[in-house]
């Protein structure tokens, strides 16, 4: 009995479908949070530099956001292809997926 029980928990911890399913998920998860944070920062300094660039040119100044814009539309471009190229190849092959 007791080896039956311990068979059982070795099976869903250590070679169970539902943990690897469950690990990949969570790898999937993580790797979408990490890039959309990136994402998210990145924007957080253009919008930065670009209220920047507009107080710059308010005091008759020149200053241009340009660069930093081209910068982080390039770096939410290689984020997002990357959030697609991990959500493909992690995702659960079996049809009935619960999540």
């Amino acid at each position: 009995m007791f080896r039956k029980a311990k068979e059982k928990v070795s099976n869903y911890y250590m070679r169970g479908e539902r943990y690897r399913k469950e690990i990949k998920r969570e790898l999937r998860v993580l790797i979408v949070v990490t890039l959309g944070f990136t994402i998210a920062f990145t924007w957080r300094q253009t919008i930065f530099d670009v209220f920047q660039a507009a107080i710059v040119r308010l005091f008759n100044s020149v200053g241009v956001a340009a660069a930093s814009a081209l910068t982080s539309f390039t770096i939410t471009l290689v984020s997002v292809l990357l959030i697609f190229i991990t959500s493909y190849f992690l995702q659960d092959k079996s049809n009935n997926s619960s999540y």
